[in-house]
Protein backbone atom coordinates (compact mmCIF):
# COMPACT_ATOMS: atom_id res chain seq x y z
CA UNK A 1 0.00 0.00 0.00
CA UNK A 2 3.14 2.08 0.94
CA UNK A 3 3.85 2.53 -2.81
CA UNK A 4 0.47 3.08 -4.62
CA UNK A 5 -0.12 5.46 -1.45
CA UNK A 6 3.83 7.63 -2.58
CA UNK A 7 2.79 6.71 -6.56
CA UNK A 8 -0.74 8.31 -5.56
CA UNK A 9 0.60 11.63 -4.22
CA UNK A 10 3.28 11.91 -6.81
CA UNK A 11 0.72 11.93 -9.72
CA UNK A 12 -1.59 14.49 -8.22
CA UNK A 13 1.00 16.67 -6.86
CA UNK A 14 2.22 17.03 -10.56
CA UNK A 15 -1.25 17.37 -11.82
CA UNK A 16 -2.74 20.93 -12.27
CA UNK A 17 -6.04 20.19 -10.63
CA UNK A 18 -4.26 20.10 -7.03
CA UNK A 19 -2.88 23.50 -7.96
CA UNK A 20 -6.13 24.56 -9.18
CA UNK A 21 -7.21 23.75 -6.02
CA UNK A 22 -4.54 25.77 -3.95
CA UNK A 23 -4.82 28.81 -6.44
CA UNK A 24 -8.20 29.22 -6.25
CA UNK A 25 -8.42 29.01 -1.85
CA UNK A 26 -5.17 31.71 -2.26
CA UNK A 27 -7.48 33.79 -5.04
CA UNK A 28 -10.55 33.58 -1.79
CA UNK A 29 -8.00 34.75 0.69
CA UNK A 30 -6.87 37.36 -1.54
CA UNK A 31 -10.65 38.68 -2.20
CA UNK A 32 -11.51 38.32 1.76
CA UNK A 33 -8.46 40.03 2.99
CA UNK A 34 -7.94 42.85 0.14
CA UNK A 35 -11.66 43.48 -0.42
CA UNK A 36 -13.17 42.43 2.57
CA UNK A 37 -14.26 43.77 6.12
CA UNK A 38 -11.16 43.96 7.67
CA UNK A 39 -12.82 43.09 11.15
CA UNK A 40 -11.44 39.94 12.75
CA UNK A 41 -14.42 38.08 13.46
CA UNK A 42 -16.21 38.79 10.17
CA UNK A 43 -13.35 38.13 8.28
CA UNK A 44 -12.98 34.62 9.93
CA UNK A 45 -16.75 34.04 9.72
CA UNK A 46 -16.52 34.96 5.80
CA UNK A 47 -13.63 32.64 5.12
CA UNK A 48 -15.27 29.41 6.84
CA UNK A 49 -18.35 29.86 5.18
CA UNK A 50 -16.44 30.27 1.79
CA UNK A 51 -13.96 27.22 2.29
CA UNK A 52 -16.94 25.36 2.97
CA UNK A 53 -18.03 25.60 -0.11
CA UNK A 54 -14.69 25.22 -1.70
CA UNK A 55 -13.52 22.28 0.44
CA UNK A 56 -16.37 19.95 0.23
CA UNK A 57 -17.19 20.33 -3.51
CA UNK A 58 -14.01 19.82 -4.97
CA UNK A 59 -12.98 17.36 -2.84
CA UNK A 60 -16.24 15.21 -4.05
CA UNK A 61 -16.11 16.28 -7.64
CA UNK A 62 -11.87 15.67 -8.43
CA UNK A 63 -11.41 12.32 -6.30
CA UNK A 64 -14.91 10.63 -7.94
CA UNK A 65 -13.09 11.47 -11.58
CA UNK A 66 -9.74 10.27 -10.12
CA UNK A 67 -11.26 7.15 -8.97
CA UNK A 68 -12.65 6.26 -12.38
CA UNK A 69 -10.12 7.09 -14.57
CA UNK A 70 -7.42 5.31 -12.52
CA UNK A 71 -9.68 1.93 -12.93
CA UNK A 72 -7.75 0.71 -16.07
CA UNK A 73 -4.71 1.09 -14.59
CA UNK A 74 -6.10 -0.66 -11.47
CA UNK A 75 -6.84 -3.72 -13.46
CA UNK A 76 -2.82 -3.62 -14.26
CA UNK A 77 -1.82 -3.32 -10.90
CA UNK A 78 -4.18 -6.47 -9.53
CA UNK A 79 -3.00 -8.43 -12.43
CA UNK A 80 0.71 -8.11 -10.59
CA UNK A 81 -0.14 -9.50 -7.72
CA UNK A 82 -1.58 -5.98 -5.82
CA UNK A 83 -4.23 -7.08 -3.55
CA UNK A 84 -7.58 -5.04 -3.67
CA UNK A 85 -6.96 -3.40 -0.10
CA UNK A 86 -3.62 -1.86 -0.53
CA UNK A 87 -4.86 -0.60 -4.10
CA UNK A 88 -7.92 0.98 -2.88
CA UNK A 89 -6.77 2.30 0.45
CA UNK A 90 -3.39 3.69 -0.92
CA UNK A 91 -5.72 5.42 -3.84
CA UNK A 92 -8.16 6.69 -0.50
CA UNK A 93 -5.23 8.16 1.76
CA UNK A 94 -3.37 9.37 -1.75
CA UNK A 95 -6.20 11.25 -3.00
CA UNK A 96 -6.60 12.45 0.92
CA UNK A 97 -3.63 14.07 1.33
CA UNK A 98 -3.02 15.69 -2.02
CA UNK A 99 -5.68 17.24 -1.20
CA UNK A 100 -4.88 18.44 2.36
CA UNK A 101 -1.32 19.62 1.00
CA UNK A 102 -3.45 21.49 -1.35
CA UNK A 103 -5.46 22.89 1.26
CA UNK A 104 -2.69 23.52 3.73
CA UNK A 105 -0.95 25.11 0.94
CA UNK A 106 -3.64 27.61 -0.09
CA UNK A 107 -5.34 27.73 2.96
CA UNK A 108 -3.67 27.86 5.55
CA UNK A 109 -0.21 29.52 4.83
CA UNK A 110 -2.41 32.85 4.04
CA UNK A 111 -4.28 32.55 6.65
CA UNK A 112 -1.07 32.35 9.14
CA UNK A 113 -0.07 35.22 8.00
CA UNK A 114 -3.41 37.22 7.56
CA UNK A 115 -4.35 36.33 11.43
CA UNK A 116 -0.76 36.33 13.00
CA UNK A 117 -1.28 39.53 14.88
CA UNK A 118 -3.90 37.63 17.19
CA UNK A 119 -3.47 34.09 18.68
CA UNK A 120 -7.48 33.85 18.82
CA UNK A 121 -8.24 34.07 15.48
CA UNK A 122 -5.43 32.33 14.79
CA UNK A 123 -6.40 29.53 16.33
CA UNK A 124 -9.93 29.51 15.64
CA UNK A 125 -8.47 29.51 11.94
CA UNK A 126 -5.72 26.65 12.86
CA UNK A 127 -9.16 24.17 14.19
CA UNK A 128 -11.19 25.18 10.52
CA UNK A 129 -7.92 24.15 9.05
CA UNK A 130 -7.95 20.56 10.79
CA UNK A 131 -11.72 20.25 10.44
CA UNK A 132 -11.00 21.50 6.83
CA UNK A 133 -8.72 17.92 6.35
CA UNK A 134 -11.90 16.20 8.53
CA UNK A 135 -14.05 17.34 5.32
CA UNK A 136 -12.03 16.71 2.60
CA UNK A 137 -11.40 12.84 4.01
CA UNK A 138 -15.36 12.21 4.28
CA UNK A 139 -16.04 13.82 0.79
CA UNK A 140 -13.51 11.59 -0.35
CA UNK A 141 -14.90 8.63 1.14
CA UNK A 142 -18.37 10.20 -0.25
CA UNK A 143 -17.03 10.42 -3.70
CA UNK A 144 -15.50 6.71 -3.25
CA UNK A 145 -19.05 5.26 -2.16
CA UNK A 146 -20.64 6.43 -5.57
CA UNK A 147 -17.99 5.63 -7.97
CA UNK A 148 -17.64 1.98 -6.23
CA UNK A 149 -21.41 1.72 -7.59
CA UNK A 150 -21.73 3.30 -10.76
CA UNK A 151 -19.20 3.25 -13.28
CA UNK A 152 -19.79 6.58 -15.94
CA UNK A 153 -18.61 9.37 -14.97
CA UNK A 154 -21.25 11.84 -15.55
CA UNK A 155 -22.85 10.02 -13.79
CA UNK A 156 -20.89 10.06 -10.97
CA UNK A 157 -20.37 13.75 -11.20
CA UNK A 158 -24.12 14.71 -10.83
CA UNK A 159 -24.32 12.63 -8.28
CA UNK A 160 -21.95 14.43 -6.56
CA UNK A 161 -23.33 17.91 -7.20
CA UNK A 162 -26.88 16.63 -5.90
CA UNK A 163 -25.17 15.41 -2.92
CA UNK A 164 -22.84 18.76 -2.08
CA UNK A 165 -26.24 20.72 -2.87
CA UNK A 166 -27.99 18.28 0.08
CA UNK A 167 -25.29 19.08 2.27
CA UNK A 168 -25.04 22.93 2.02
CA UNK A 169 -28.13 24.20 0.52
CA UNK A 170 -31.24 22.02 1.11
CA UNK A 171 -30.37 20.37 4.88
CA UNK A 172 -30.79 23.19 7.42
CA UNK A 173 -34.43 24.05 5.22
CA UNK A 174 -35.25 20.57 5.80
CA UNK A 175 -34.38 21.18 9.21
CA UNK A 176 -36.40 24.36 9.65
CA UNK A 177 -39.68 22.94 7.57
CA UNK A 178 -39.10 19.83 9.63
CA UNK A 179 -39.51 22.19 13.41
CA UNK A 180 -42.81 24.40 12.01
CA UNK A 181 -44.97 21.60 10.79
CA UNK A 182 -43.92 19.58 13.81
CA UNK A 183 -43.56 22.43 16.15
CA UNK A 184 -46.11 21.48 18.37
CA UNK A 185 -44.62 17.80 19.10
CA UNK A 186 -41.35 17.42 21.63
CA UNK A 187 -39.12 17.34 18.45
CA UNK A 188 -35.52 18.50 19.61
CA UNK A 189 -33.87 15.30 20.12
CA UNK A 190 -34.79 13.89 16.49
CA UNK A 191 -33.55 17.66 15.31
CA UNK A 192 -30.34 16.78 17.20
CA UNK A 193 -30.18 13.56 15.50
CA UNK A 194 -31.23 15.24 12.39
CA UNK A 195 -28.64 17.79 12.32
CA UNK A 196 -25.63 15.72 13.52
CA UNK A 197 -26.27 13.97 9.86
CA UNK A 198 -24.63 17.32 8.22
CA UNK A 199 -20.89 17.24 8.39
CA UNK A 200 -20.95 21.12 7.10
CA UNK A 201 -23.37 22.15 9.65
CA UNK A 202 -21.16 20.47 12.50
CA UNK A 203 -18.43 22.21 11.42
CA UNK A 204 -19.60 25.50 10.15
CA UNK A 205 -21.62 25.37 13.88
CA UNK A 206 -18.62 24.47 16.03
CA UNK A 207 -16.06 27.35 14.62
CA UNK A 208 -18.99 29.66 14.83
CA UNK A 209 -19.76 28.71 18.44
CA UNK A 210 -16.74 30.38 19.42
CA UNK A 211 -17.04 33.56 17.98
CA UNK A 212 -19.70 36.23 18.45
CA UNK A 213 -21.54 35.51 15.37
CA UNK A 214 -23.51 33.10 16.88
CA UNK A 215 -26.56 34.77 15.06
CA UNK A 216 -25.20 33.18 11.70
CA UNK A 217 -25.43 29.56 12.88
CA UNK A 218 -29.17 29.41 11.67
CA UNK A 219 -32.17 26.99 13.52
CA UNK A 220 -29.58 24.09 13.91
CA UNK A 221 -26.82 25.87 15.24
CA UNK A 222 -28.92 27.37 18.10
CA UNK A 223 -30.61 24.31 18.87
CA UNK A 224 -27.37 22.38 18.86
CA UNK A 225 -25.97 24.87 21.12
CA UNK A 226 -28.57 25.21 23.67
CA UNK A 227 -28.96 21.23 24.17
CA UNK A 228 -25.44 20.11 24.24
CA UNK A 229 -22.99 23.56 25.04
CA UNK A 230 -19.74 24.15 23.67
CA UNK A 231 -17.89 20.52 24.82
CA UNK A 232 -20.65 18.73 23.94
CA UNK A 233 -20.64 19.96 20.43
CA UNK A 234 -16.93 19.32 19.32
CA UNK A 235 -17.37 15.92 21.00
CA UNK A 236 -20.35 14.87 19.10
CA UNK A 237 -18.85 16.65 15.95
CA UNK A 238 -15.75 14.60 16.39
CA UNK A 239 -17.41 11.01 16.73
CA UNK A 240 -19.93 11.93 13.86
CA UNK A 241 -17.16 13.20 11.80
CA UNK A 242 -15.31 10.14 12.21
CA UNK A 243 -18.24 7.87 11.09
CA UNK A 244 -18.57 9.67 8.29
CA UNK A 245 -15.43 9.04 7.18
CA UNK A 246 -15.75 5.36 7.93
CA UNK A 247 -18.90 4.26 7.24
CA UNK A 248 -18.68 5.38 3.59
CA UNK A 249 -15.57 4.21 2.96
CA UNK A 250 -16.07 0.50 4.40
CA UNK A 251 -19.08 -0.07 2.37
CA UNK A 252 -16.76 1.20 -0.99
CA UNK A 253 -14.51 -0.96 0.25
CA UNK A 254 -16.31 -4.38 0.49
CA UNK A 255 -18.15 -3.10 -2.89
CA UNK A 256 -14.43 -2.76 -3.95
CA UNK A 257 -13.83 -5.86 -3.23
CA UNK A 258 -16.67 -7.84 -5.01
CA UNK A 259 -16.22 -5.74 -8.33
CA UNK A 260 -15.57 -6.99 -11.50
CA UNK A 261 -12.81 -5.70 -13.97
Amino acid sequence: MKEILLFEIKENIRSRWIFIYSGLLVIVMLVLSFFGDQNGIRLLVSITNLTLIVIPLYSITFSGMSFLESMPFAEVLLSKSVSRKSLFFGKFFGITISLSIGLVIGLGIPGFFLFLQNTNFLFLFFELLIFGIFLTMIFVALSFLISAYIRRGEIVLTISLLVWLYFFIFFDAIVFMFSVYLGDYPIEIPSLIIILLNPIDLVRIFILLQTSSAALLGFSGALLLKNLGITGVLSIAIIFLSLWVSIPIWISYKRFQNRNF
